[in-house]
């Protein structure tokens, strides 16, 4: 049975993988010459592995498995962050507004909540025990994921807001999970930072899970409750 050490490892290099195939993912879509893309991935992954190999032997120098998977999902987190913005700078003219705001205000009360209403004096320890799950199983009762239930259900605003900002463009299922992880781990790390609430990467699992489910709800409600923002949109797509 794996230990949980192997399994942070194991976490680590499937997200480091996820990262590679998202990159490589996101330059062959830039590439009209298809057969050039064997050449493309064998160089990319040199580079990516000159990067981030170095930088997974600094961090296992610095602490302990938890320090350097939250490392991880922190450099992670400022490439999806770096490429978001971007994106969105490019295609400003075209998003909604109102959405937009309405989406930056709920980020604003999340901030709040997270971090500013708490008060300092928590360790910087970086938990990562899924003994709420384990109590979980042994009590047979749900009462001790309800600190995760919650976690999940403030993320998944996310998932509902964040793709009518540009519809067309933005309700992936890859975008929001990939927001709701950068979200997630960079208040974990301010936590950590400032010792105003503990940093327990169990909660950036339940967030990236809420993050999702609020895509899911919206692929299955926009269609019905959404049309219109979507037809207008499609309209000035075609224009």
């Amino acid at each position: 049975m794996l230990n949980m050490d192997m399994m942070v490892y194991l976490l680590i290099g499937f997200l480091l993988l996820g990262g590679y195939l998202l990159i490589f993912r996101a330059m062959c879509a830039r590439i009209s010459n298809k057969k050039s893309l064997p050449l493309l991935a064998v160089v990319l992954l040199m580079v990516y592995g000159a990067v981030t190999i170095p930088l997974m032997m600094i961090l296992n120098q610095m602490g302990n498995t938890s320090f350097m998977l939250l490392g991880v999902l922190l450099m992670m987190s400022c490439c999806v962050l770096f490429v978001g913005l971007y994106g969105l700078m490019r295609d400003f003219r075209n998003l909604n507004k109102k959405m937009l705001v309405l989406f930056i205000l709920y980020l604003v009360l999340v901030a709040y909540v997270t971090i500013f209403s708490r008060e300092e004096g928590h360790s910087r320890a970086i938990l990562l025990k899924f003994d709420q799950l384990k109590e979980a199983i042994r009590t047979h009762s749900l009462e001790p994921l309800r600190h995760s239930f919650l976690n999940a259900i403030m993320f998944v605003p996310i998932g509902l807001l964040f793709p009518l900002i540009r519809p067309a463009r933005l309700a992936k299922m890859t975008y929001v999970g990939a927001l709701g992880l950068m979200l997630s781990t960079l208040i974990e790390a301010t936590q950590l930072y400032l010792t105003m609430g503990q940093c327990d990467l169990e909660d950036v699992a339940a967030n990236t899970a809420g993050a999702v489910i609020g895509i899911i709800i919206y692929k299955i409600a926009a269609p019905f409750i959404f049309k219109n923002m979507i037809d207008e949109e499609e309209e000035e797509e075609e224009e």
